[in-house]
């Protein structure tokens, strides 16, 4: 019988926004464009963390709307060095914006822009990400039905 250890990594909390139609991304330190978000805190809850990282980072007040999608992604750090991450997104609705975009934080420089669901395929960032936003776009555009 294979022994397996329970899992005591990082926990990341990320959010999709959209606006206009189009989602709100963050360039990491790595060139990559990611979702943002952040560090799970002690004592706090996931949906909690969300919605403080999106108001920090995007300077957005929002509301959680759905979790999407919970993966495993593995942060390459050198070639002798990895780090397993748990991602939980969620999907968010835009309130307003209260602040401004967090160019310098804990993570290092960063940068935001808003893409098109149509141009996230060309866009250097992991897969589970695409994915994620997919499922978003599906729930987002997903009629409701008259209520009886």
């Amino acid at each position: 019988m294979i022994e397996s250890k329970p899992y005591t990594g990082k926990v990341s909390i990320k959010g999709i926004v959209f606006e206009d139609g189009k989602i709100w991304l963050r360039k990491n330190e790595r060139n990559e464009w990611e979702l943002p978000g952040g560090k799970l805190d002690v004592g706090e809850q996931p949906e909690e963390t969300v919605v403080r990282e999106l108001e920090e980072e995007l300077g957005f007040k929002t509301k959680v709307e759905k979790i999407i999608d919970a993966s495993m992604y593995t942060i390459q750090k050198s070639p002798n060095t990895k780090v397993d991450v748990l991602v939980i997104t969620y999907l968010c609705e835009l309130i307003e914006k209260v602040g401004d975009f967090e160019t310098m934080g804990e993570a290092g420089k960063a940068e935001f822009a808003n893409f098109g669901t149509d141009e996230i395929i060309s866009l250097k960032m992991p897969e589970f990400y695409k994915e994620a936003i997919r499922k978003a776009h599906k729930v987002k555009n997903v009629q409701k039905l008259p209520s009886t």
